[in-house]
């Protein structure tokens, strides 16, 4: 539960990236054998720009995408609980410094007419979505959950209930996992840390290493499906990229142990610790 993104280290990786055309070959027969890539491979592809190579990678994404998964698509089926919000995310019409933004949370009858109305239908996985606030607490969300699994509507009932909801402490995540959920998710939105306290303003989720733990917390709950994301756009794609790497659990096989000279390739300006 330690702060693991190393923004020199990231940038250090990117900046001795060298997209040999073999190399990259190389990489992606190792992909495509069901092998996984370290941050230095993930780097080399992150830094091709010939379209040959390019289209190289996206072949080999489709293939293994096909390999894995044939023509298997799961979906599942959004319903927000609430939006009721502590935090002033600059980007989020949810943000608490929103006047305009009308505020609602479902009552028990509410969610279970809403619930009646996705399994009628056909649907069966769920994932339910709450803001940060205090009213959204670990009792609240599990007893939402426990909710949606007792409503049976004809032949349809919900089968998998997957939510989104902000980090809790062990014995919160702990109170979550006992009301049975499928996955908890939880998007960094930036793993650059500078960026991050630009655009959260305000509020829990300001503190950038409280929400990067979160999922360790989750599984020492017992949580043992997580989901990851970041918004790209919010820094530089690439770096974004190499922290989702990182927080899956990517070893650190040809860690830049040097620090590389010059400036990161392409950075913004005025971001990131060079």
């Amino acid at each position: 539960m330690q702060p693991f993104i190393d923004p020199d280290e990231i940038w250090n990786y990117l900046r001795q990236a060298v997209p040999e055309k073999q190399k990259v070959h190389d990489i992606i027969q190792k992909s495509l054998d069901k092998n996984r890539l370290t941050l230095e491979e993930t780097a080399t592809l992150l830094q091709v720009t010939d379209p040959e190579m390019i289209d190289e990678i996206k072949m080999g994404a489709r293939e293994l995408k096909q390999r894995i998964y044939g023509n298997r698509i799961v979906l599942f089926a959004p319903l927000y609980i609430g939006n009721l919000c502590i935090n002033n995310c600059a980007y989020c019409g949810f943000r608490t410094g929103n006047p305009s933004q009308k505020r609602n949370t479902l009552t028990l009858d509410d969610l279970i007419q809403q619930v009646v109305k996705l399994e009628d239908t056909g649907q069966k996985r769920l994932i339910l979505v709450y803001g940060e606030h205090p009213k959204y607490n670990a009792e609240f969300i599990a007893e939402t959950v426990r909710t949606v699994y007792a409503v049976k509507s004809k032949h349809g009932e919900i089968r998998r209930v997957n939510i989104n909801a902000a980090p809790f402490d062990i014995e919160g995540f702990r109170t979550i996992h006992e009301s049975k959920i499928g996955t908890y998710q939880v998007f960094q939105e930036t793993y650059h840390e500078d960026t991050y306290r630009e655009v959260h303003l305000g509020g829990i989720k300001r503190d950038f290493n409280w929400r990067l733990t979160a999922l360790d917390r989750a599984q020492e709950a017992g949580i043992d499906d997580v989901g990851i994301g970041a918004l790209i756009g919010l820094y530089d794609w690439r770096f974004e990229v190499m922290g989702l790497i990182r927080q899956a659990g990517i070893d650190q096989i040809g860690m830049v142990t040097e620090p590389a000279k010059g400036p990161a390739p392409n950075q913004p300006k005025g971001k990131g610790k060079i």
